[in-house]
């Protein structure tokens, strides 16, 4: 039976050593395709907003010129940009010194108009308290977006390893990172007190010469086992290329590829504010249910907000 460590499923110190290695200088780039997609999802979204933010954070492990790209959209003076998984948090100005984990967010309290987080999230022992973290170091009607793997994310994979396992060992083993659904994400929104979340999903399928390739591709993301209980045992050679078989088996397209599927949700939230919309308390409704319901002449809602749109 496959236990769940008690701190949580996700092996933060060899987090911090890989996204430390991928760092370096002599590294390779990092394959940065999703971060990519994932920033022009963010920036489209704050283009549409129809207001400017003092101070920002970004949170990304690339593109490098993740800052860039958000500060031209005109929407932002001042922004930070800050790696994930990092052991310190050696920064110029202490209040945008981000430790991730992002439990351990050391951002002072109201201290930022806007945080961006792209992808890193997912990967995370409490995300509860991450989202709580970044929800106080926001300003009042401060904005919050990210985005992260959906937890149909290279279900593919993970089917395959599960077959090549079962057949070596018995029972599947834990190789690849379970990711959050939809309903879990936006009931957490709720938890950290974000006003009028909304989260957007939206499916991407990558195809791959190989699915060795697409195994080579998540190693240099970072993103190779990052489990706590994963199996210590040395992968062998041979079980690799039976996984690589079954996965190329059940999914290669008529052209020899293979498609991995990256589901990703698009979540934005507010720091709760005076001047937000509020839903109506009970009672308080303009006409009786049963007239509205026969057709009875209806009393206009109140105008929303015009310095944003809520959805």
């Amino acid at each position: 039976m496959i236990r769940t460590p008690r701190n949580g499923p996700f092996d933060e110190p060899l987090m911090s050593r890989r996204m430390a290695r991928l760092a370096a200088p002599e590294s390779a780039p990092m394959p940065d395709f999703l971060h990519r997609h994932a920033l022009q999802e963010l920036t489209q979204r704050l283009a549409a907003i129809n207001r400017h933010f003092a101070r920002a954070v970004i949170c990304t492990a690339a593109p490098a010129d993740a800052s860039r790209i958000v500060e031209s959209s005109g929407k932002v003076e001042e922004i930070r940009h800050v790696k994930p998984w990092s052991m310190s948090g050696e920064h110029d100005d202490p209040a945008a010194a981000v430790i991730l984990p992002p439990q351990a967010l050391a951002v002072a309290p109201q201290s930022i108009d806007l945080f961006i987080s792209i992808l890193d999230l997912a990967l995370v022992n409490d995300l509860p308290g991450a989202l709580s973290s970044i929800r106080r170091a926001l300003r009042p009607d401060g904005l919050f977006l990210a985005v992260l793997p959906g937890e149909n994310t290279l279900h593919e994979l993970r089917a395959a390893w599960a077959m090549a396992d079962s057949a070596r060992f018995g029972e599947p083993q834990l190789r690849v990172a379970p990711f959050c659904s939809l309903q879990q994400v936006g009931s957490l929104m709720q938890m950290a007190r974000f006003a009028l979340p909304v989260i957007d999903l939206e499916r991407l399928t990558v195809r791959y010469p190989d699915a060795l390739a697409l195994i080579s591709e998540l190693k240099a993301l970072g993103w190779a086992n990052p489990l706590a209980a994963r199996p210590r045992r040395p992968v062998t050679r041979g079980l690799v290329a039976h996984a690589a078989a079954l996965y190329e088996t059940a999914h290669a397209d008529a052209d020899g590829r293979i498609p991995a599927t990256f589901e990703l949700l698009s979540l934005s939230g507010w720091a709760p504010h005076e001047s937000q919309q509020k839903p109506l308390k009970p009672g308080t409704a303009c006409m009786p249910l049963g007239k509205a319901l026969s057709g009875g002449d209806m009393v206009p809602p109140e105008p929303v907000n015009p310095r944003r749109d809520p959805s």
